[in-house]
């Protein structure tokens, strides 16, 4: 490389900016992919009750969800679960942490008796925060 020593006055050398903007680009998209990934999708495909009277929260995912589906079907987490094995993930839970919070996300065409089922699987574990969800515009659009 041949630098010319005698015309140090004027500095008209250009930064390349393209590497620099190529390391921004690639900067946003691993925080965006590596954002989106956190989100585990735990819903299920239900028809939620409507309530006028509940209290609104802020969703979270600080919680564990239950969902039952119209047939009675049960869910942990979004993955399909029997009662025996909802049993033994609630107790193991009620152990570790009995102040976790519980959604349970129902259809309004489940049976009663499976929700007092689920209810009374919580309780009979210590665990005393469960909120069942139900249908609001904000959230559900």
């Amino acid at each position: 490389m041949r630098i010319n020593l005698q015309n140090h006055e004027g500095n008209d050398e250009d930064i390349p900016l393209s590497p620099l903007i190529d390391a921004v680009f690639l900067l946003l998209i691993f925080f965006l992919v590596a954002t989106m990934m956190k989100k585990v999708n735990r819903d299920i495909d239900i028809e939620l009750p409507e309530s006028v009277s509940a209290e609104r929260l802020a969703p979270t995912d600080e919680n564990r969800v239950i969902g039952i589906d119209a047939d009675g079907l049960v869910y942990y987490e979004g993955e399909p679960a029997s009662i025996q094995s909802l049993h033994i993930r609630i107790r193991d839970l009620g152990i570790s942490d009995p102040d976790m919070q519980i959604r349970l996300d129902v259809d309004r065409e489940t049976p009663t008796h499976r929700v007092i089922e689920v209810l009374d699987l919580c309780r009979f574990n210590h665990l005393g925060n469960v909120g069942i969800r139900t249908y609001d515009e904000f959230y559900n659009r």
